[in-house]
């Protein structure tokens, strides 16, 4: 059996009540919700949260509501350990529980096919721990990023760091982006994943998407550019 769990706090500074905002005239954590209904290989949705609102949203949705306990409520708690507890709340609760899709409550920019792929993965791949969906650094690669350090930029965390003007001479990099993701139910006790997420553990697959789908909404930029999304899929999609 595999499940959807989507983490949606309250209490969000960068907009007030982000998680169940409108956007296309939908909470925006009706989205995950929607994307983990249309995947064939999910049973069952749980929504860890401490917003009475994204609770009504879930339940009105058919979702199973994990009501976070205080210390795991509040801007600086490690979202891993609110994993690990949504984790074994299911587990708890699913007797034959085997993998976890993990679902951001402001991410709008995936769907059910998406979440099929990655369990597909972990049925067809039984050495996988994890997968995770990310997409290809270019103009934002590791060897361009900058500080500041007494008011001056400097090659992050090596000031005498060189790198070629031409991107396409650098090694690959990743970036997970706010899709999805999978992993094997005992990863969370296991506590051994690439940094910083260690709930997924060490043998992690990527689902390399073209394009910036994934990104989460901290801003009304984020917003807009999701807003936009809606309107154009699933044309857009797989850009």
């Amino acid at each position: 059996m595999n499940v959807a769990i989507i983490t949606a706090r309250g209490g969000s500074k960068s907009i007030r009540n982000k998680n169940v905002m409108l956007l296309d005239g939908k909470p925006l954590v009706y989205y995950p919700i929607r994307a983990a209904r249309e995947a064939s290989r999910i049973t069952k949705t749980y929504i860890s949260t401490d917003s009475p609102e994204v609770m009504q949203v879930g339940r009105e949705n058919g979702c199973e509501i994990i009501v976070r306990p205080e210390e795991l409520c509040g801007d600086h708690v490690n979202h891993g350990e609110v994993i690990k507890h949504a984790v074994e709340y299911a587990d708890a609760r699913e007797k034959d529980l085997r993998n976890v899709v993990l679902l951001l409550g402001n991410t709008v920019m995936i769907d059910g096919e998406l979440l099929d792929s990655a369990l597909g993965m972990l049925d067809n791949r039984p050495e996988l721990d994890s997968v995770m969906s990310v997409w290809e650094a270019a103009d934002d690669h590791p060897l361009r990023s900058l500080e500041i350090v007494d008011g001056l930029l400097r090659p992050y965390g090596d000031p005498n760091r060189q790198a070629s003007t031409e991107r396409q001479s650098y090694p690959k990099a990743y970036y997970y982006d706010q899709g999805v993701w999978a992993f094997r139910k005992e990863c969370v006790q296991r506590r051994d994943g690439p940094s910083p997420w260690w709930w997924m553990g060490k043998r992690s697959a990527p689902i390399v998407r073209n394009w910036v789908t994934g990104r989460d909404i901290h801003t009304r930029l984020d917003a807009g550019f999701s807003e936009w999304w809606l309107a154009n899929y699933p044309d857009v999609k797989d850009l």
